[in-house]
């Protein structure tokens, strides 16, 4: 019997840069946290609010390929 996916699971891969993008190594090492996960998404809603999901979208691909201001 074959397992089916679940939509929270098909979103979670849709959401997923990794599927699009070579991410920098940089990002991969481990380090402190600045910020809680919870701010990040906080100001990560604000920032949608304020400049649109796609203006977020590519800011953050553009940060995970390591073009990091």
């Amino acid at each position: 019997m074959e397992d089916k996916l679940t939509i929270e699971q098909l979103q979670r891969i849709l959401a997923n840069p990794f599927y699009c993008i070579n991410m920098h190594p940089a990002i991969t090492i481990e380090h402190e946290p600045l910020i809680s996960e919870e701010i990040w998404i906080k100001s990560a809603v604000k920032s949608i609010e304020e400049k649109g999901a796609e203006v977020f979208l590519k800011n953050l691909l553009e940060n995970l390929k390591g073009n990091s201001v």
